[in-house]
């Protein structure tokens, strides 16, 4: 089962396109649970490798410290400052 994390402290911004995220760059994946609820932070960590042609990031979930595929049709991804 998924458990939420709260949101960085840290300033954030969104990223609309892959090819703006590096190795290394931390990210913050959010999904929309509602029109009236703010997103939810589901994954937090660096970024590995990046898509951006089929829209995936792969990262390490700091959570666990697995290896997870983020697919940023589904969600939004945000740079951690």
């Amino acid at each position: 089962m998924e458990t939420t994390l709260p949101r960085h402290a840290a300033p954030s911004r969104r990223v609309r396109a892959l090819e703006q995220l590096h190795r290394g760059d931390r990210i913050e994946v959010r999904i929309a649970v509602g029109r009236t609820y703010d997103d939810v932070v589901i994954r937090r960590g660096p970024v590995l490798e990046t898509a951006p042609g089929i829209r995936v990031v792969w990262m390490i979930d700091e959570a666990t410290g697995m290896r997870r595929v983020v697919n940023a049709d589904e969600c939004t991804v945000w740079r951690l400052s």
